[in-house]
């Protein structure tokens, strides 16, 4: 299929694409944001069009990606700004592609394709396939490069973008050029010719009078086509536009070779290869090239031709060009001829031949899978309407089928979750009536030990006649029999009470022990002794082991210190403290009642956890010796942690609060 000669039409084009290089040059190194203001989003539009000016006509000398572009990405990027980093990565798309470098290209469309599709903006999707479409038409893939163009067409009109529209008019007749109809692409680039002339879009003008002339020149029409194309030439110097003259300059040097003028072709087409050099459009440059070298070929200057097509072979095959590896090898073939080197000649004949019949096996190939493609569908779509039927009828069944299991499965497990949890809930009951009991026992045992030392002691008063202590004595084992025996049906008590226990338990041992320690019971002014709420005697088993396994074996005066606390947090912290001989002296003297001790603490920490699950807040508690915290320091320190719970003014008591909530966890 013959190809146009003398340009690739909208190597760089899309109506809204390109800016005028600004009069005065800006300097890409300096801080580029030392004059931008205004917010993220502005900032980035200010950043793409200095870009725009700095990139001006994209010579080789400028970098793709400048220092305003590059900031412009990073900031769009930071803010996931979808819509800017599309038009950012299409921008530079575009760049690769008139390099040349279509692989990049792609790459940077594609990326932009994908953030254009997630933003659902219909416009900047149009502008990405438009752009998409002129790469598929530089690598010869015209039937993609008119899907593309398409969608693009379809997005403008749905959008309304008159821009938009009469670019992807002119790209549709691009395509038609491409392959061979130039009739059709007339009357598309007439089209966008009408749109461009309604918006006085100049830019527009220029490209629609350079493509009309390049149809006409392949139909013959030369004097016609010549008209076009310095029309098309006027536009691009208004325009300031080098892309634009360099493609009129090799349009207008191949009319002047069909009117067999070769002397005034090669003065344009010398222009063009100079711009297209400057500009680095490596596709143009092998185009300048193959045209001098075949107006050399007319001339009878063979060494200059050989010159200007090895170059332009040199460069299709850098990039990839079917179409002007073919062209270059053709007119090497027949400059060989002429030499009279026919092995020369039949080298580069069969080059050519062979990538003409790459071109036309790749559009059979497309065309020959088209129309398997539609076969197969239609075979395809028979057979699946004689399978729908029996679908049909077989899904209706499985619905049967599957409603009936999924009935039976939920029973089963409903029933197997129900069984689960009522086995699941009738062991916590249980546990939670055992915990229950082992501590309202140890509640109420009060150390054995204990009661029988007091009655014992009480009995030494009386035999001293010591009237004053043993009725002393009597009277605060009486109150705290009292208090002990109240408190053991509740699961909570006052502070108040609390601490009344407390102290009638530590002043009776200090009778017991004649007076052989000291204490201290202290609250924080933080808690509301009154309202607040605490577990009855969790600290008594402490406190008996301060005195009993702590201060009782140090043979000195001792001295132990309670004290409730309020944290942050809603947090109550107990703290019971002792100058005795410490926990890791006691361990090793190897206490009697060391399982006593142990079972106490181990009640109490399950105290405590019925406690968190209960209030659904954290608890904890720590012994350790006093020498961890000071090495001069002695004896041993509990710390206890229990949320705050206050009395609830809505019941009469707390119990009746703490008993709902255990009833549901239960």
């Amino acid at each position: 299929m013959q190809k146009r000669s003398g340009l690739l039409i909208i190597i760089f084009f899309e109506f809204f694409s390109c800016r005028n290089a600004p009069d005065d040059k800006v300097n890409p190194e300096v801080n580029v944001m030392s004059d931008v203001v205004g917010t993220d989003s502005l900032v980035v539009e200010q950043l793409i069009e200095r870009s725009r000016n700095l990139y001006g006509q994209g010579g080789l000398h400028v970098d793709i990606s400048d220092n305003y572009l590059s900031e412009a990405e990073e900031i769009a990027r930071k803010n996931e700004n979808l819509n800017q980093l599309a038009r950012i990565y299409n921008l530079t798309g575009q760049r690769y592609r008139n390099r040349a470098q279509y692989g990049k290209a792609m790459e940077f469309h594609q990326k932009a394709l994908d953030l254009a599709t997630k933003t659902g903006d219909k416009h900047l999707l149009g502008e990405v396939y438009n752009q998409l479409g002129v790469v598929y038409r530089r690598i010869d893939d015209n039937p993609t490069a008119l899907e593309m163009h398409v969608k693009a067409l379809s997005l403008a009109e749905e959008t309304g973008d008159s821009l938009l529209i009469g670019s992807a008019i002119n790209s549709i007749g691009n395509v038609n050029y491409n392959l061979d109809r130039y009739a059709t692409s007339i009357e598309y680039f007439k089209r966008s010719l009408d749109l461009a002339e309604r918006m006085n879009n100049k830019l527009g003008l220029a490209i629609n009078h350079n493509n009309l002339g390049e149809s006409l020149l392949k139909l013959g029409q030369v004097d016609s086509a010549l008209s076009h194309f310095f029309t098309s030439l006027d536009y691009n110097y208004q325009i300031d536009s080098k892309v634009g003259q360099s493609i009129c300059f090799n349009s207008i040097g191949a009319a002047y070779l069909e009117q067999d003028r070769p002397h005034k072709a090669l003065e344009y087409l010398e222009k063009a290869l100079h711009l297209n050099e400057e500009l680095g459009d490596l596709m143009q440059v092998a185009i300048s090239h193959s045209k001098i070298g075949e107006t050399y070929l007319q001339t009878g200057e063979l060494d200059l031709a050989e010159q200007h097509l090895k170059k332009s072979l040199t460069v299709a095959l850098d990039i990839g060009s079917l179409f002007q590896i073919e062209e270059a090898s053709k007119l090497l073939s027949e400059l060989c001829e002429i030499r009279g080197d026919y092995a020369g000649a039949l080298k580069h004949f069969k080059v050519a031949s062979a990538y003409n019949d790459s071109i036309v096996n790749e559009k059979n190939v497309n065309h020959l899978s088209t129309q398997e493609a539609i076969f197969e569908s239609e075979r395809q779509r028979k057979r699946i309407e004689e399978l729908n039927k029996q679908t049909l009828q077989q899904q209706a069944k499985l619905d049967r089928q599957r409603f009936f299991l999924t009935i039976v499965l939920i029973l089963v497990v409903a029933v197997s979750f129900a069984i689960i949890m009522l086995i699941r809930q009738s062991q916590l009951r249980n546990r939670y009536k055992n915990v229950r009991h082992q501590q309202r026992l140890l509640r109420s045992q009060m150390n054995p030990h204990f009661i029988f030392n007091a009655l014992s002691a009480i009995q030494v008063y009386i035999l001293e006649h010591d009237i004053e202590k043993s009725s002393r004595f009597l009277t605060d084992f009486a109150r705290l029999m009292r208090h002990v025996l109240r408190s053991s049906t509740h699961d909570y008590i006052s502070l108040k009470e609390e601490t009344e226990i407390l102290g009638y338990y530590l002043e009776l041992q200090r009778l017991r022990f004649s007076e052989a320690f000291d204490y201290s019971l202290s609250i924080d002014e933080a808690l509301d002794k009154e309202k607040v709420m605490v577990p009855p005697m969790l600290t008594q088993p402490f406190i008996e082991n301060a005195i009993e396994h702590g201060i009782r074996p140090s043979g000195t005066e001792g001295y132990v210190s309670v004290r409730f606390s309020r944290e942050e947090g809603e947090k109550m912290v107990v703290e019971v403290g002792d100058n005795g001989i410490g926990i890791e002296a006691s361990k090793k003297a190897g206490e009697k009642e060391k399982g006593h001790e142990s079972m106490a603490i181990k009640i109490t920490r399950e105290r405590l956890d019925m406690l968190r699950r209960d209030s659904g807040r954290g608890t904890d508690m720590v012994i350790m010796d006093k020498k961890q915290i000071n090495p001069f320091d002695r004896g041993t320190l509990v710390r206890i942690i229990i949320p705050v719970v206050e009395m609830d003014r809505n019941t009469k008591t707390h119990e009746v609060k703490h008993r709902q909530k255990v009833s549901q966890w239960s």
